[in-house]
């Protein structure tokens, strides 16, 4: 499953539905063309409404051909991060004890596989991938 602007608003929906009980509003989606960065979520809040987003955004990368389970787990662990700032509830760290509750809760119930960090190295990649070495010379020259 390649991720562009057509499936990204369709697995968050069917997402939205499964695990989280259709409460988060659509975000906008984007895309970023980086091998080791498979997903993100960026937001920021209105520091005058605390329930208004001025950023709101699910970012996948374009580098890889995804299994339909693994681009499911990582839009899940996105709305995690998603969920957590919606609800205004105090993490200790990116990946802290709220994301981890909760993940730890989605994996037992509905059988997903939500981690801190995904191993990409199985993945199959897509022609328009940046070749590491060539991100090496552009780096070192």
């Amino acid at each position: 499953m390649i991720a562009d602007f057509n499936t990204m608003p369709i697995v968050f929906s069917d997402c939205n539905i499964k695990y989280f009980n259709h409460s988060l509003p659509t975000p906008k989606f984007g895309l970023m063309n980086k091998l080791h960065t498979l997903a993100t979520y960026k937001y920021l809040k209105d520091k005058k409404n605390p329930k208004k987003f001025l950023v709101n955004e699910i970012i996948f990368t374009d580098c890889y051909d995804f299994e339909e389970k693994d681009f499911i787990n990582l839009m899940v662990h996105e709305m995690i991060h998603y969920y957590i700032a919606f609800n205004n509830i105090k993490d200790n760290k990116e990946h802290g004890n709220e994301f981890m509750r909760i993940a730890n809760e989605m994996n037992e119930k509905y059988g997903l596989n939500i981690t801190k960090k995904v191993d990409a190295s199985s993945f199959k990649k897509l022609d328009n991938a940046p070749k590491f070495d060539t991100f090496l010379e552009m780096l070192f020259g």
